[in-house]
């Protein structure tokens, strides 16, 4: 990948902020290290709770932000091959104040989104056929340079 564009991470994370014994904090410091050294241009971090309706099922009067992400998320492992399950469970859930169960998605604790310039080239965790990528994946590719371009299956086992 060409590095010529601006590296940006967007963490999303459930817990604001995880606390100092758990492992996404590890992922953050060291996403902060990799920034001031100049691996990585920005890294963000956002909040989404633990559920949230599909893209597609969105009441009008919700924040759609974390509904659009999700979209992108799904069109880039469309588009690559890949699944945002397990991590992005989807499934139904109701309430106590009504029998009526609804579509949501379970969200992951944390959840990396690698950009280049504006282009979405990563999101983790993922699954790549039979194999999961994880956080930890992608935090260990930009500490060596490689941009977390996710090789397919058939590349991976050749």
């Amino acid at each position: 990948m060409d590095r010529s564009e601006p590296i940006r991470v967007v963490v999303w994370m459930r817990d604001a902020p995880p606390p100092p014994d758990d492992p996404r904090s590890a992922v953050l410091d060291r996403l902060r290290e990799l920034e001031t050294d100049g691996a990585v241009d920005d890294v963000t971090v956002r909040h989404w709770s633990r559920y949230v309706p599909p893209p597609d099922d969105a009441p009008a009067d919700e924040d759609t932000l974390v509904q659009s992400r999700i979209a992108e998320f799904e069109a880039w492992a469309d588009r690559e091959g890949h699944s945002l399950e397990p991590a992005f469970q989807r499934t139904q859930r109701g309430t106590m104040v009504s029998t009526e169960r609804r579509d949501v998605i379970r969200l992951p604790l944390q959840c990396l989104a690698v950009y280049a310039g504006d282009r979405l080239v990563g999101a983790f965790p993922c699954a790549t056929g039979s194999e999961t990528e994880t956080v930890a994946d992608c935090v260990g590719r930009l500490e060596v340079g490689d941009i977390v371009e996710i090789p397919d299956a058939e590349s991976r086992n050749r």
